[in-house]
């Protein structure tokens, strides 16, 4: 919250800091948009709410909102999975602009290092963001 009077580009809350910060409880991916939308409000461009098995949400600075399931996939490790969200997202942003497609690579990324005993290489979210 510290952050946001400065307008960063991307802040990624997981909807547990979501519910703590706003005293809500929050199921489902419609339910965390007006507070990622309130995020917006206080200043940050895009916000991007990981959700674990119930996938993700991006509200882009166009005001389109993204939404997906998570990925099919065993979790096993689940450290680094956000890192790993937002390095794929920032990836998929600068090769391509689009944030469509860059909230599809971060949602991958995470999944893929979720699924992994360790971070996920490239090949293997390439591989997991072709099935979904």
């Amino acid at each position: 919250l510290n952050v946001l009077q400065y307008r960063p580009f991307l802040i990624k809350p997981n909807h547990h800091e979501l519910e703590e910060i706003f005293g809500a409880e929050l199921r489902s991916r419609e339910s965390v948009v007006p507070y990622a939308a309130a995020l917006q409000e206080s200043g940050a461009v895009n916000v991007l709410v990981s959700m674990a098995g119930e996938g993700a949400v991006l509200l882009d600075e166009k005001g389109a909102v993204h939404m997906l399931p998570a990925p099919e996939g065993k979790l096993i490790n689940a450290v680094g999975a956000g890192d790993s969200m937002v390095a794929g997202f920032v990836s998929g942003y600068l090769e391509t602009g689009d944030f469509g497609k860059a909230f599809r690579m971060g949602l991958a990324a995470g999944s893929a290092s979720a699924f992994s005993d360790d971070l996920a290489p490239r090949p293997v979210v390439e591989a997991l963001l072709k099935t979904f």
